[in-house]
Parts: C-alpha cells; structure tokens; sequence
C-alpha cells in the first residue's frame, strides 16, 4: 500500500499487541466502556428503542448476537444498530472533546455483537480490538470535529466506521492490506446529517448505523475485496475531501501510534443533555451552591455565551416540542437546573418537557455566541460564560472550561459507579447481576470469552 493515512492506521490496527497498552489507557477505557453499556441498559427501556427494535427484530431471524437488556438475540447487524443506538438513546453517552463524536454510540455496539458472534474471543484479544476501535475513531476525528460540524455532517456517523473497522479486522486477524482495504470499504458507509440533530427520534439511530459498513467491509477484505487505498486523502470524493473540503492533519491522525493516545479524550456524561450544555448546567449548579438566597423567581435574564456549534445545537425556547428537543435545547438546561438543581433523566420527561413553569422560565434564557470563546484552543470548547440577572440588579458572572466526565473534571469511582447503576437497573433491575457486569468489565483482561459479558447484559439468562 502507499504511505497513506489509510496505510498507518491499518498496519497500527493489525499489529498492535495487548501488552503493549499503556495501563492507564486500559484503565479509561474500561471507565468508558462500563459506563456506555451503562447507557446502553438505559437507552433499551425507552420508547424510540422498542419501536426500532420492533422493526428491526422483523427483518431477521438470525441469532448472532443479544440485544442488551432483553432475553432475544438477532442478527450481528442488527444488533449492532440497536445496542449502539441505546448508547445513544438519551444524551448520556461519551464524547471525545476535539472529535465531538460519541465514540461508544459509533462502535462499542458494533465491536461487542461482533465479538459474541465470534463466539471465541478472549477478555484480552476484546479489549485490544476495542482499544484499536476507540483510537481509530478518535484520531480521525480528532483534527477535524467543528469542520464536519459545521459542513452539517453528524460527526458520530461520518467518523466511527473506521474505528469499528479497526475492531473488528483485529478480531477476524484481517492482516495490514486487508485492513487497509476494509477501511476503503467501510468509508463508503460514513455519514449522517446534523439535521437529524434537534427533533426527531431517528437522532437516536443514526450514528450508530454506519458501522455497518465495518463488518461488511472487513468481511468482504478477508475475502481478496478490495476498497479505496486513499481513502482519507483522495482529492476527488475522499473522506476529507467530501466531509470537511480537505482539512485535515496527516500527524494528528497517524502520528505517534501507539505512544500518544486520542481515546485519552473521551469524556463521559453527569448530564442527560447535548455535551455542548454540560458546562453551562455546571456553572448553574455552582451558582446556585454559593448562593442559596437568590431563588429562581429573583432570576430576570440568563444569558449563556457559547462557541457558534454551540449556538447551532441550541433548540429555542419555543421549540420545545418533544424530549429530544429539550435536551438540545440551553434554554431548557438553564430552566430546569435552575429550578430542580440538575438535569439527568428525571428531567426530560413527556411530562417535565410541558412543565409551564419550566417553560416560561426558559423564555428569560439568551444565547449568543461569543467570539473569545470561539477563538479559545480546541479543546477549551466547552468553555462558556454564564450571566445570571436578578431584579434588584445585580449581575452574577460565570464561567466553566470543563464539565463534569471530561478527563480534566473526572468522575470519582463512586461517581461512576452511581450513573451506571442508575442507568442500568431501568433494564437489569438485579443488583447482583448488575455488580457482576462491574466486575466483568472492570478486569476484562481475566475474562475467557467475552461471551460471559454479553450474557451478563441480556436479561433472562
């Protein structure tokens, strides 16, 4: 093969060896991964899950993989639609700063049914696909999150196919060249549109679709298929080409492989919102700790400054119409955490979303988008300043860098612990079943088959 981007990540892919991973790269990922099956559990209680899961439950009558939460199997596409869109489900996944991708959504589904099809991995041999997925992802990414952002790409879609590619060509032995081709298969699968962002529920299901293409990619590569060799840098309708009009930084994506880690930047969520509001929601939360004598209705004027992407994200006030919404929405975040002191899943209810107390109290928040926030480093991105205005006239100024889950503001081991059995028990209501899934995942590497994880995450078993 050339000496592509293409080419580095394929040979880092097939080549890389478990004990070469740095611990506390091993110890992250399992945080991560702990808390988005966490997620996951959660995300197959909901509404827009059972309808999918319906749908898709029909097209098939494979048994390949578990559909989390439930006592069914279906096929490993299947599965790895569903079981990454319940990732997804509610606002809680992951996400890497720079990339602005939630890389769980994008291919811990797709490498964990994979992984059960398989029916022979090992504990050890999973953690280094899913490392390889993690990295893969993130330093596509990395370079190039507000361009895709911004061009109306979701970034999730368009980015992860490559990482799931790197996981699951690790798995089947794919070797150098046929991993580079599997990645010049699986690109064709990239994509998603930001517009699917603010409403819907197929917001839900999108980015998690795209890993598709990896396992057919790489199950077409093992075969002698061949894909497109260039595929991040051809300048007619290559990745970068078409996603970001040829931005992107060869060194950052396929520089220093294996000694400087992208999945380092993953960040999880304290917050059931769009990660863009997390700092904001922190911010509140602080203001109203150290000043429990200014009450809500004392509260004439929010005004949150934001970068322009996260201008963009904002849902107005009088857009609230469905819990999607209202979780993309400042205006919302702002009223509820002002009013109840948090923003997690009690707060985005069928209900809570009609509170007309919420509602009005959202019509006093502004967001504009500053300009010193925009110009700050990338991975300051999070940064917002926060302007409370109460009626006898005083003006409180805030401001936050780095929300609750960023690597810089980590979770404590309880803190983890707490989300993912809040999350979990909607579906897996048995606390012991619900340790073992901890400890499972937490020493991943003592594991024989990673099948006695996934047995762990079905009920019924």
């Amino acid at each position: 093969m050339m000496d592509t981007i293409n080419a580095r990540l394929s040979k880092f892919s097939s080549e890389y060896r478990y004990e070469d991973i740095p611990t506390e790269v091993l110890d992250h990922l399992k945080r991560v991964l702990l808390d988005n099956y966490g997620c996951g559990l959660f995300g197959s209680t909901t509404q827009w899950m059972k309808i999918y899961r319906d749908v898709l439950e029909k097209m098939s009558d494979r048994e390949e993989a578990s559909i989390w939460g439930t006592d069914r199997k279906t096929s490993v596409v299947n599965a790895m639609m569903l079981n990454g869109s319940a990732i997804n489900s509610f606002e809680l996944d992951d996400t890497h700063t720079d990339g602005i991708i939630h890389v769980s959504t994008g291919v811990l589904g797709c490498v964990t049914a994979f992984a059960e099809m398989l029916g022979s991995v090992s504990g050890k041999d999973f953690l280094t696909a899913t490392a390889l997925a993690y990295e893969v992802a993130c330093r596509v990414a990395a370079p190039v999150g507000m361009e895709i952002a911004h061009q109306g790409w979701n970034n999730t879609g368009t980015c992860c196919p490559f990482g799931s590619t790197a996981g699951v060509g690790r798995m089947l032995g794919l070797t150098t060249d046929q991993m580079g081709h599997a990645m010049g298969i699986a690109g064709n699968w990239a994509g998603g549109l930001q517009a699917v962002q603010f409403a819907s529920m197929a917001k839900r299901i999108v980015p998690s679709k795209s890993s598709e293409g990896a396992i057919i990619g790489a199950l077409l590569a093992q075969k002698g298929f061949t894909g497109i060799e260039d595929v991040f840098e051809n300048k007619f309708g290559g990745f970068y080409n078409c996603f970001t009009d040829d931005v992107y930084d060869v060194e950052r994506t396929s520089g220093e492989l294996g000694d400087r880690w992208e999945l380092m930047g993953i960040g999880l969520k304290f917050y059931s919102t769009c990660r863009s509001k997390h700092t904001t929601i922190g911010a509140l939360r602080k203001f109203r700790e150290d000043n429990p004598d200014v009450t809500p209705d004392d509260i004439t004027k929010v005004v949150a400054h934001t970068t322009s992407i996260t201008h963009k994200y904002s849902v107005g006030a009088d857009a609230i119409t469905s819990v999607v919404a209202a979780q993309l929405s400042h205006p919302y975040v702002c009223a509820v955490t002002l009013l109840e002191g948090t923003a997690f899943i009690n707060q985005f209810t069928e209900e809570k979303i009609k509170d007309p107390r919420i509602l009005e109290f959202a019509k006093k928040v502004e967001v504009v988008a500053d300009e010193e926030i925009e110009n700050l480093p990338r991975h300051l991105r999070y940064t917002v300043k926060v302007d409370v205005h109460t009626k006898d006239g005083r003006v409180f100024n805030l401001r936050e860098s780095f929300p609750k889950g960023h690597p810089k503001n980590p979770f404590t081991h309880d803190e983890l612990l707490w989300k993912f059995n809040s999350l979990a028990e909607k579906a897996l209501p048995d606390k012991g079943r619900r340790d073992k899934i901890v400890e499972a995942v937490l020493n991943l590497e003592k594991l024989d088959n990673v099948r006695e994880l996934t047995t762990l995450l079905a009920s019924g078993n």
